[in-house]
């Protein structure tokens, strides 16, 4: 049974603080990038802004590739079909890092006709799912040369296999994240490579004889209109967009209880952008149309009120027709009436045609006829390619090395968590406490709240040994995964022993101010990579914060509290699992800590990037923040502790395994 009780005891309403909060900052951001966009009057005031969301963007996704290498094309077999012919086709985006596609082209091409590039939403199969085949055929048919591109992690592209040559993952949202997470870690973003991959794809698309480089245009639905929107913004030579299923506003996203794949989570995007409407404004004043169903997970109240946003930007051109929505009345999939308005778009716009096509049902061809590759996989016919964890560990080879100043790294590791944004140590504490109560063999303990910082509570237990004296006492402070949440714990009572005061601490979300839960993949388990906590850690992401660093913070509320007590004497700091990390921070910045514990914590955020198979479950969001190895690795941020002493008990590497215990001193 926890100790707190539910509300603090009924005395303050704990279980939406963290997301509020997160929403608060969030909304101030929102105000302040709107009245940006408001202040907008003239094309050169646009461009001057576009300008500036768009390196926001490759910034964020830490830059693109610098050298166009050859793609090294190669058609693995054709497919005649009714009107058109399918292109099995295979090329590098990167020296031997592979992408396999599918090319339609129309029979009886006069000259050179119009493309598209096709990208796959959230589908295993890619671009053999169904609803993308019969895009792509209608738009074949119609006189356009197509090109559907699987995207990292699916169709013929997983990019994880064991030696029984079995995938490690059975959805390509988690390895997506998987993939995301090191990068994070390296300040950048897994999307770069979705994004250089459609950079590519044009390229080649652009390099056939029978297709007109000035008219290609780009649509694709869910996870491949993520791909579309980064795409108008990064890619200048794009004539036309249609992404689907995807745009919307970021404020009404946070307020769903969707969460999304680490490529789609960009650094900074609530903070300074990109929001939705600045990816379709990405080409203007060339067209662009936002397909939506009117029954989806992304609120169609966003994709509309992006599109608004979206027409006042062609205005200042004179071309507000060419920003436009189109609307079925469906679930969540690129429609039958999506399909339709797509075709008609690109007719319209890239064809000069009449917008008057209407589709049909269709026979589609079954999955494994699309592949490239003679196993379906690129990997088992080309096992010495190189893979997305080939392109993890180059990109880290390029990370700076580590200042060796403690001062600058603290200045660096406090700019990178964003502990300082959440709020000023120098705000004073007024602690609720309850009354002391003691046991049975003469231990005492009492319960107390506070404010660490304005509407953000955190609770901890202070439990005191039997023979406590009039004296100040060693105190420790324990942070535990489930804080107050577990009654009692061993290493309490080893420390009440030893004849030291233990303050158990509550950090935002944890223990007695848990959140609740707000993310809908909370109902598939513990298990499920995509939690209410990654929900609030993406948001924070966002925000260009970490929810590392607000719970860190939280830890260094708690020394300036038990600093307040005078029954308390030199502080010592442990943490536990998850909590180790943050405790571990915490004494980085904090070098009033005497003696610190780690207990269970990875100990080499370098070594999870250059790990294919890391435990993603146990290392993730939780213990990260964007960029961190850019200003140093666990090891590097010792200077800051010496001459203090250090334990890492039960250290743990990438892969979960317990690794030799060490004491720094």
């Amino acid at each position: 049974m926890p100790i707190i009780s539910q509300y603090l005891g009924g005395w303050y309403d704990v279980a939406d603080q963290m997301y509020a909060e997160l929403r608060q900052s969030s909304r101030e951001c929102f105000q302040q990038r709107q009245a940006e966009k408001d202040a907008l009057k003239t094309v050169a005031d646009f461009e001057a802004y576009r300008e500036k969301v768009r390196s926001n963007f490759l910034n964020a996704i830490g830059g693109l590739p610098t050298e166009k290498t050859p793609l090294n094309v190669k058609v693995t077999g054709v497919l005649q079909q009714d009107g058109f012919r399918i292109e099995k086709t295979l090329f590098e985006s990167l020296p031997g890092y592979i992408v396999s596609t599918a090319c339609y082209v129309p029979d009886n091409i006069e000259g050179q006709a119009p493309g598209v590039l096709f990208f796959c939403g959230h589908s295993g199969s890619g671009k053999a799912h169904d609803t993308y085949q019969k895009v792509c055929r209608d738009l074949a048919r119609n006189g356009f040369v197509v090109l559907a591109v699987d995207p990292i992690g699916q169709g013929e592209r997983l990019q994880y296999w064991n030696e029984d040559s079995q995938t490690l993952f059975h959805s390509c949202t988690t390895e997506h994240t998987h993939a995301g997470y090191p990068f994070l870690l390296m300040g950048a973003s897994v999307a770069r490579h979705f994004v250089w991959d459609g950079i590519r794809a044009f390229d080649y698309l652009a390099s056939r004889d029978d297709v007109d480089e000035t008219r290609i245009g780009v649509t694709g639905n869910s996870g491949g209109g993520t791909q579309s929107c980064y795409l108008l913004l990064a890619e200048p030579r794009l004539a036309a967009g249609m992404p689907a299923t995807f745009p919307m506003t970021l404020e009404t996203m946070q307020k769903t209880g969707s969460v999304q794949d680490m490529e789609q989570i960009v650094f900074g995007a609530i903070a300074q952008g990109p929001d939705h409407d600045d990816f379709l404004t990405g080409i203007a004043p060339r067209p662009v149309m936002a397909g939506c169903v009117a029954y989806d997970m992304f609120p169609i109240e966003g994709t509309i009120e992006a599109v608004e946003r979206a027409r006042k930007v062609y205005e200042l051109y004179g071309q507000v027709d060419n920003a436009q929505i189109n609307i079925d009345n469906s679930l969540h999939c690129y429609s039958d009436g999506t399909r339709q308005g797509c075709v008609n778009w690109f007719k319209k716009h890239l064809k000069n045609g009449e917008p008057d096509f209407v589709t049909q049902d269709m026979e589609i061809l079954p999955g494994e006829e699309l592949n490239a590759t003679s196993s379906g996989q690129v990997l088992l016919d080309f096992p010495e390619s190189r893979t997305i964890t080939d392109l993890t560990r180059d990109y880290l080879e390029t990370l700076p090395a580590p200042s060796t100043s403690p001062e600058e790294l603290r200045r660096n590791l406090d700019e990178v968590l964003g502990v300082s944004v959440t709020g000023e140590r120098a705000a004073t504490i007024y602690p609720r406490l309850n009354n002391v109560e003691t046991r049975e063999n003469g231990e005492s303990l009492q319960k107390i709240w506070f404010f660490s910082e304005p509407d953000v509570a955190v609770s901890g237990v202070l439990y005191s040994p039997a023979v406590a004296g009039e004296s100040p006492l060693p105190t420790t402070l324990l942070l535990l995964d489930n804080g107050t949440a577990t009654e009692h714990d061993e290493r309490v009572a080893k420390l009440l022993d030893e004849g030291r005061r233990v303050f158990v601490y509550d950090v935002r979300g944890v223990g007695g101010v848990a959140a609740r839960s707000i993310a809908s993949q909370d109902l598939h388990g513990s298990t499920s990579p995509f939690s209410s906590e990654y929900k609030m850690a993406s948001d924070a992401v966002m925000l260009k914060q970490s929810t590392v660093g607000r719970r860190v913070f939280d830890v260094l509320r708690a020394y300036d509290y038990l600093k307040t007590r005078e029954d308390v004497g030199d502080i010592s700091l442990q943490g536990v699992g998850f909590a180790a990390t943050w405790a571990y921070f915490a004494a980085v910045l904090e070098t009033g800590f005497q003696k610190i514990s780690c207990e269970g914590m990875l100990l080499s955020y370098r070594e999870l990037c250059q790990t294919r198979d890391y435990d993603s479950l146990r290392f993730n969001l939780k213990i990260m923040a964007w960029g961190l190895l850019r200003c140093g690795d666990i090891e590097d941020f010792l200077p800051c502790i010496t001459p203090r002493e250090l334990q890492f008990i039960a250290p743990l590497n990438a892969k979960g395994e317990r690794l030799p215990d060490r004491i720094v001193a």
